[in-house]
């Protein structure tokens, strides 16, 4: 498990969930969010589907969580 800036690089799978570090207006938190590949988007987790678009910025995702 490690954490990747999203200025590095990109999940390269499409459809998938990730545990991502958002920074609003104010603050910096951790928020589970959906990522589609192909519009480029992240969506947060809302009751196991795609909610709301992550409007603020995503600055990390973490790969490889589920070997842990």
């Amino acid at each position: 498990m490690n954490w990747v800036k999203t200025s590095e690089r990109l999940p390269e799978a499409n459809n998938d969930y990730y545990v991502v570090s958002v920074t609003g207006l104010t603050n910096t938190f951790l928020a589970i969010a959906y990522y589609l590949k192909h519009d480029n988007k992240w969506y947060y987790l809302d009751k196991g589907r795609p909610g709301e678009e992550v409007v603020e910025n995503v600055n990390a995702w973490i790969e490889n969580i589920g070997l842990y």
